[in-house]
């Protein structure tokens, strides 16, 4: 048999096990309430059936799979892959509709340099004048972060296959976003990401102070992750701990007096080294569930 990749979702009252190859072909899901398999292609009957005796304990005696594309039964039509009922449908829970329903696909710095380009065209030439005379400005400012954020994403990059990580993930609807979620063997872990080029930053228990100038940065984070543990643990079905990062990206200078007791500060050459280090809190049942829930946009609203 072909080795296919399971993702099991679970949601409004349905259990289902989808199925993919491993270049991302959907190949159909098993339905665990129900007890029968949907073929979305022909060809990988015998995959589908032994998925569904696998999960089922042998607990089924599916018939034969509808063709693919066939309906469910008389009360759930068939949909198409990229309908606004994609997840309700034949189709991987997560699917994408017109406004990004599966934030897997987000890339880092996004949210940022959308805000970036909006600002840079009320002024274009007043904004062009300023890069090259180097002055500081909201244009600036945007773009050095959406930077930042890319930089962090590579990095992360490099976590391994036991780790998921979302990015520019939208929060509710005045604009917010979280820089990065990482959902891996250590829990949850919400990052934001600040570059400051060749930059200092001071961390104490109580404070980060960046060039001289105290900030908002711990107070952001702490609520950041507050947040997101709230509306992943409602996603979930089940209390889901959220903890949080600061990120700095390409300072010069980086001191740290005393470590906060509920927010990590660290840069972005020594993150992953910190992920790695931290005690493991889920398996990896738990991490593909709360991650099936947190790539939906839905979830964050």
């Amino acid at each position: 048999m072909t080795q296919l990749i399971e993702t099991r979702w679970r949601k409004h009252g349905k259990d289902r096990v989808y199925l993919k190859t491993s270049d991302g072909e959907q190949v159909g899901h098993i339905d665990l309430v129900a007890k029968n398999v949907v073929a979305a292609v022909d060809g990988y009957e015998d995959e589908l059936a032994e998925c569904l005796a696998r999960w089922t304990d042998g607990d089924a005696s599916p018939e034969e799979p509808p063709p693919a594309g066939a309906d469910v039964d008389a009360a759930e039509p068939s949909r198409g892959w990229d309908s606004p009922e994609a997840d309700e449908a034949l189709s991987d829970p997560p699917a994408a509709d017109a406004e990004g329903l599966d934030l897997a696909t987000n890339v880092a710095g996004a949210a940022a340099r959308a805000k970036r380009n909006e600002v840079n065209a009320q002024a274009p030439v007043l904004n062009f004048v300023a890069r090259v005379l180097g002055v500081k400005t909201e244009e600036r400012a945007w773009r050095v972060g959406a930077k930042g954020e890319e930089k962090v994403a590579a990095e992360l990059g490099h976590l391994g296959p036991k780790w998921r990580v979302l990015h520019a993930v939208p929060v509710g609807d005045r604009g917010s976003d979280i820089d990065h979620v990482v959902i891996g063997p250590a829990g949850v872990i919400t990052l934001n990401a600040k570059r400051h080029p060749r930059g200092k930053a001071w961390v104490g228990e109580r404070a980060i102070i960046v060039n001289g100038q105290r900030t908002d940065y711990l107070r952001n984070s702490r609520y950041e992750a507050q947040r997101a543990a709230r509306l992943l643990s409602t996603a979930c079905g089940r209390p889901v701990e959220v903890s949080s990062a600061v990120v700095f990206v390409d300072l010069e200078h980086f001191t740290v007096k005393q470590m906060p007791a509920d927010v990590q500060v660290t840069t972005r050459l020594r993150l992953l080294k910190w992920l790695r280090s931290l005690p493991v809190v889920l398996d990896d049942e738990a991490v593909d569930e709360t991650f099936t829930a947190a790539r939906l946009a839905n979830t964050w609203k």
